[in-house]
């Protein structure tokens, strides 16, 4: 019993916070015996608002959805809440929803054993204009020195090797296997294992990087490749079990760590470093041109691509790193990383792929019209529905949307004057709109 679609019965004003709502769910008849009562109190936020009747995905007690969140009861501003809701489904009441929602159970094939890992995530990169603005609200006018590496346009994918040489592969939001695979890439590894196990140290590794190449994405460079590749860019060492995460980014080390291997390519810098002074705005927008420019001749024909496999064709932009002479702290580094996307792959709709300052709009439709892209739609297909348009899976990606608009679009919501809560129904509806015309319904 994980995640479980129960009903709403009543919904009440918290009362002691006014953006947070109790919801009384119907039990389901089939877990009433685990309970005290038929009903079980939930507590939430408005990112979501559920009204009576409405079915929604319940993550009880005990749960480890996919993004590694471990579900306990706990009081909100002192109500108890049993759970988290995770949105309105499409399913029958009493249905366990916990595949769709939850992680699975690491099988290592190696040993034939079964153990449940901590999913490692890969962090968030933000736009420039993100990373300005949070260190103006601390202050800081630091310099810092970039190098850029080309963005592949594939799916983000990572591996986990234990010290004991345990392995495990991930997609950008969970662990997976080959029995729930996300582009072959699970089966890859779990064919590689020996491979992937002789890389343990004493400390536990994970391995990032983009799984990309045939049939994986379409209309770029890499995709036209007639095999699928691993391609690495970042390698994590630790997992703050005992020692803060480090990561080591430089792609000469990384390369060091890692023996030949035919499917396996470090991505290596590309082009001359560049320094980003952020209490300077004139050379902010000199270096930012710049970048602009390296972006848009990637976009024109993808570097690395042509150079180790040939092929000519477009590119998605490029990640920005922090130029280091060592192993970093993961925590004190990744907040400075920024990513820059050419125009056929932006998710927001800006006029140049890097800016210092977020893009202005004037109402609510061209904030969904700057948000609402076809490469952030086609993003979220990919993430919250493995690819796949099914009702069912509406719940997933409208939930994946709106959490990644919001988490993108605080400085535009303040340049506009908006709020969340002013623009959220009519994210959804365009989003909604979106995927039944994808021929679903």
């Amino acid at each position: 019993m994980s995640v479980i679609a129960m009903r709403v019965s009543d919904v009440r004003a918290h009362p002691n916070a006014d953006a947070l709502r109790i919801y009384i769910m119907e039990v389901p008849n089939q877990i009433e015996a685990c309970f005290e009562s038929n009903q079980v109190q939930i507590v939430a936020n408005l990112e979501n608002i559920y009204q009576p009747g409405d079915l929604v995905a319940v993550a009880l007690g005990g749960s480890v959805l996919k993004d590694g969140t471990k579900i306990k009861p706990c009081k909100l501003r002192g109500v108890t809440s049993h759970g988290m809701a995770l949105g309105i489904v499409d399913a029958e009441l009493g249905e366990d929803l916990s595949e769709v929602y939850c992680q699975s159970e690491l099988i290592d094939t190696a040993t034939n054993s079964e153990d449940k890992l901590t999913f490692q995530k890969w962090t968030s990169i933000e736009l420039l204009h993100n990373v300005k603005r949070n260190l103006d609200i601390l202050g800081e006018a630091v310099t810092i020195t970039y190098r850029a590496k080309v963005k592949l346009h594939g799916t983000n994918a990572g591996i986990q090797v234990t010290t004991e040489g345990k392995v495990a592969a991930q997609k950008r939001s969970q662990i997976i296997t080959s029995k729930s695979d996300n582009a072959g890439f699970a089966a890859w590894v779990e064919n590689n294992l020996e491979y992937f196990s002789a890389l343990r140290t004493s400390e536990n590794l994970a391995i990032f990087g983009e799984w990309c190449g045939n049939n994986i994405q379409k209309g770029v460079a890499i995709s036209q490749l007639k095999r699928k590749i691993f391609a690495i860019f970042a390698i994590q060492i630790g997992d703050d079990l005992i020692t803060p995460k480090k990561l080591e980014v430089r792609p000469e080390k990384i390369s060091q760590m890692l023996p030949k291997h035919e499917d396996i390519f470090v991505l290596p810098y590309y082009g001359a470093a560049i320094t980003l002074n952020f209490g300077n705005e004139e050379q902010l927008k000199a270096a930012v041109h710049t970048i602009n420019e390296m972006v848009e001749a990637v976009e024109k024909s993808d570097p690395w691509v042509k150079a180790t496999f040939g092929i000519e064709g477009i590119g998605e932009g490029l990640v920005m790193y922090p130029d280091t002479n060592s192993i970093v702290e993961r925590a004190n580094y990744t907040d400075y990383m920024f990513k820059a996307k050419g125009a056929k792959h932006q998710v927001i709709k800006t006029a140049k792929p890097v800016s210092i300052a977020p893009e202005k709009v004037e109402n609510i439709a061209q904030f969904v019209n700057l948000f609402v892209t076809e490469a952030r739609l086609q993003q979220a297909v990919t993430e919250a529905c493995d690819g796949q348009y099914d009702l069912k899976r509406m719940g997933d990606f409208l939930k994946w949307f709106a959490l990644d608009v919001q988490k993108e679009s605080v400085a535009e919501l303040e340049a506009a004057d908006l709020t969340w809560k002013e623009v959220n129904q009519s994210l959804m509806n365009e989003a909604k709109q979106w995927y039944k015309a994808q021929g679903i319904i």
